[in-house]
């Protein structure tokens, strides 16, 4: 289970999580992305699916074949729709079997954020190349590895820039991501993700 964190809305967290599920897709397995994100609940519209089954369901038992939609983009992709469940309630009842990508909420939503860390095997820093949200993303790795989750990577987006100053003060494999108008379709950015899965795992 991998968190996607960021210190705040906007950075780029959903698409993220969908671009490194792409990338477990090339990589044949069938990931399952989770908008655990309950303030602002979007990972289904950029997936393309209607959400109308998500983490409600799972927290009131439905099982996870049930509850998931296949993603229109990226395809290969099962998602859950987020809504207004507490992660705990739901959190433990995800598959251990296939990579689980955790959409998470800002930072500043507080115990929802640190239950999903808390919750993950590792986690995924993302941020802009701007100081703020740098500094808002190094917060969130320093929760997670208050939580004992380690930070296996960051991603600085919209940027083809030198990032090796940011990868120094995360201390975490850091990649560049591109700017692209179709972020889940972009082959830069496909290449970028899967440099990033690639690392981090699992592959197998």
């Amino acid at each position: 289970m991998l968190a996607i964190a960021g210190g705040k809305g906007g950075v780029g967290k959903t698409t993220t999580a969908l671009c490194l599920a792409d990338a477990y897709v090339r990589r044949r397995r069938r990931p399952l992305a989770v908008d655990a994100d309950r303030g602002m609940p979007n990972c289904h519209l950029y997936a393309g699916t209607a959400g109308e089954r998500g983490v409600a369901d799972i927290a009131a038992g439905v099982p996870i074949d049930a509850a998931a939609e296949p993603a229109a983009a990226p395809p290969g992709v099962d998602v859950l729709a987020g809504g207004d469940a507490d992660p705990e309630t739901y959190l433990d009842a995800l598959p251990a079997d296939r990579p689980v990508i955790l959409d998470t909420a800002a930072a500043g939503a507080g115990a929802d954020v640190g239950a999903a860390l808390a919750a993950a095997d590792a986690a995924v820093v993302v941020a802009t190349p701007d100081r703020d949200a740098v500094r808002d993303g190094l917060k969130s790795a320093a929760l997670a590895r208050a939580l004992g989750t380690p930070v296996v990577a960051c991603v600085v987006v919209a940027t083809a820039g030198d990032v090796t100053g940011i990868e120094r003060v995360v201390e975490a494999l850091t990649a560049p991501v591109p700017a692209a108008r179709d972020p889940l379709t972009d082959v830069a950015v496909a290449v970028a993700h899967g440099r990033v899965a690639g690392v981090i795992g699992p592959n197998a």
